[in-house]
């Protein structure tokens, strides 16, 4: 196979994967994440001796590269039907990832200094760092994170409606697991509003990756590639008998 014909099924399969991998690693990091005690003493003893939590932060944070390429890729794909909503979808994804990232490391100077004062003795270091990265400075990154993620997939599934690139019960799922995810936690702390986002997430970015691979491989084909696949390349005829 030429690489003109390679390359636009290996964009596919990345976006489609990334897009399973962004849900997939959110969903692990949150099911590893404990019921955060008020006391910040007990959650710095909590953070700095779980290794459950840690690595829930972790996937937290590689997540962020899956989210950036798997929602800029859907919103691509929609961008040939729908380039306006598309393109300021793309646009707030990144923005939402990158926001996630920064605040993403700041929990990392957290959990490092959690872990000094489990060694130490000295949870006042590790509360001063904690009370830090809770604000100032970390504040227009998490707004960032939280603004552009949310957003991000409500543009990207108006996109996904106007241009019909995947089924429409798809931006719909995608639309109700950012009420779920991001409105309802401000009116209810019940278990079973975190299992219905995550079920809603699994959902909805399962079905856009398969959406995505049974798209075809005509959005993710650059003009050039599209050229060297339609040349012909001439054959000499040779006279019978020679």
């Amino acid at each position: 196979m030429s690489t003109s014909r390679a390359l636009p099924s290996v964009r596919r399969v990345l976006v489609a994967g990334s897009l399973v991998a962004a849900i997939a690693t959110a969903v692990v990091g949150i099911l590893l994440r404990p019921e955060f005690p008020d006391d910040p003493a007990e959650y710095v003893e909590l953070l700095g001796g779980s290794t459950p939590v840690a690595i829930g932060l972790q996937l937290f944070l590689w997540s962020q590269v899956f989210w950036a390429i798997g929602l800029v890729g859907l919103a691509h794909a929609a961008s040939h039907r729908s380039p306006v909503l598309a393109t300021i979808g793309g646009v707030f994804s990144g923005l939402g990832a990158f926001g996630h990232t920064a605040y993403g490391g700041a929990s990392l100077v957290t959990l490092g200094m959690a872990r000094y004062a489990v060694e130490s003795g000295d949870v006042d270091a590790a509360q001063a760092a904690f009370a830090t990265t809770q604000g100032g400075d970390f504040i227009p990154y998490l707004l960032a994170g939280l603004a552009g993620t949310v957003l991000g997939v409500v543009f990207v599934a108006a996109a996904l409606l106007r241009s019909a690139v995947a089924p429409r019960w798809v931006a719909i799922a995608l639309l109700a697991w950012t009420v779920a995810e991001f409105v309802l936690p401000n009116f209810l702390s019940a278990a079973w509003v975190t299992y219905t986002s995550l079920l809603l997430g699994v959902i909805a970015f399962t079905a856009a990756a398969v959406a995505v691979l049974r798209g075809g491989a005509g959005a993710w084909t650059t003009v050039l590639e599209a050229g060297a696949s339609e040349r012909v390349v001439p054959t000499i005829e040779v006279p019978a008998g020679r």
